[in-house]
């Protein structure tokens, strides 16, 4: 039909349904069809766009690399639908019968109730990262859920860093950590507090750019938090950072604290005797290694699961509290209030009795609070939060209860940055 789809093409993926534009019954693709070309048949467009947003610069994206394309190619503002068609589909390599070629249009949306925000009235995929508004509205690769190779795939940057208002990945948010000198002992140290005429608060925060871009690697080394380590044993202090690449992956180890570093270093696959290494490409290749995702064992393993298994014996479950101190040498345990708590059941989804029974997963039940952690519904944390010097609450770094609990080289059996861990002092 001399449209530029290959008649092959169009056979494979063609289908006889309602297709868009023409909200009727049709063959979405037909090698004796050339009106085709501009069918949206799998609805992966940007729909909702308004005259206020700016559509992403359009290109080409080529092994993680973005090409512009001319002015031509360019999409001024507008309120009018943009459909993703068939053409731009074989155009961009992605599928016409996938909405979501990459797969990474993972995230969800939670609905509050209004009353009781721990309740949830509504719980759904949000869709964003389909395959049109990647490239219509958010100039990320449509084929590769991590656009620019920096391991922290694009789901995980949108949440983080997308600015609606100003249709970009930065915002100036007050997360900043104030460190401050204290002597110990004769010695000078760093710590995460505020002396506030003797009491001992949390730290000042001071006001800084936060990015989280799926199109620009050099995010992922950010520390926008500044919850790494202090090292004084020298002259001066030191600074470590615990940077976004980390964050996403609950790592402190220095031989892996990028990209780069990790294609290049022999990973352990967790849990595994004798112990199998591999060396990772992608960021889930490295994840599973790290959790022991997938595997027999993955329960004894996976640090940032959060869902506890018994009441007795396991420690790998998650744990956020406001704990309302107001001084770090004193604890009230009184007005503690839980916000994730993996031996609660939520309300969605729960199949049987009250909040106070230990998650059914496999019935779908689901942790309470687990938004806060988990974006995509899998029960699993999505890290340490890179905007959050303290995940869970209990006024220790995410960097020092990583680093704690790799004294003796096994993960899992000390601190937690997701679980909320006891600062014994003076109880009042």
């Amino acid at each position: 039909d001399m449209d530029g789809l290959p008649d092959g093409w169009e056979f494979c993926y063609g289908a006889y349904q309602e297709v868009m534009p023409v909200n009727e019954y049709r063959w979405t693709l037909n090698p004796v069809n050339p009106l085709d070309v501009n069918y949206d048949p799998d609805e992966d467009g940007w729909f909702d766009r308004t005259s206020q947003d700016t559509p992403a610069e359009q290109g080409r994206w080529t092994n993680h690399a973005f090409t512009p394309g001319t002015i031509d190619d360019q999409y001024a503002p507008g309120n009018n639908p943009l459909f993703f068609t068939n053409w731009m589909e074989y155009d961009n390599g992605t599928r016409p019968d996938l909405n979501d070629t990459d797969g990474d249009a993972v995230n969800m949306v939670r609905v509050a109730n209004s009353l009781d925000p721990m309740i949830t009235d509504d719980y759904y995929r949000s869709w964003d990262l389909t395959d049109g508004r990647e490239v219509f509205k958010y100039g990320s690769d449509a084929t590769d859920n991590d656009t620019d190779w920096d391991m922290l795939p694009d789901w995980y940057e949108l949440k983080y860093g997308w600015n609606e208002t100003n249709d970009n990945w930065s915002s100036y948010q007050q997360v900043e950590v104030v460190w401050e000198q204290y002597s110990i002992l004769g010695n000078i140290a760093m710590r995460p507090l505020h002396n506030n005429g003797g009491l001992l608060e949390r730290p000042l925060l001071n006001w800084t750019w936060v990015t989280f871009d799926p199109t620009d690697p050099s995010d992922s080394l950010q520390d926008p938090d500044r919850d790494g380590n202090w090292d004084c044993s020298n002259a001066g202090c030191t600074y470590t950072p615990y940077n976004n690449f980390q964050e996403f992956f609950g790592l402190t180890n220095q031989s892996i604290t990028s990209a780069t570093l990790a294609r290049a270093t022999p990973v352990t696959i967790a849990g595994t005797d004798p112990p199998i290494q591999i060396v990772p490409q992608e960021w889930w290749e490295l994840q599973n290694a790290l959790l022991a995702k997938g595997r027999a064992n993955e329960y004894d393993w996976n640090y940032l699961r959060m869902f506890r298994i018994n009441q007795l014996t396991d420690e790998l479950y998650a744990l956020v509290i406001d704990d309302h101190d107001t001084d770090y040498l004193t604890i009230n345990g009184s007005d503690d209030t839980p916000i994730v708590k993996g031996d609660w059941t939520a309300d969605w989804g729960r199949v049987f009795g009250d909040q106070y029974h230990l998650p059914n997963t496999g019935l779908g039940e689901m942790v309470y609070g687990w938004w806060l952690l988990d974006f995509n519904g899998d029960m699993i944390a999505d890290g340490t939060n890179p905007i959050d010097w303290d995940t869970d609450g209990d006024w220790l770094n995410d960097w020092f209860e990583i680093e704690n609990d790799m004294l003796d080289g096994i993960r899992g059996n000390g601190p937690s940055p997701i679980r909320y861990d006891d600062r014994t002092t003076n109880s009042g």
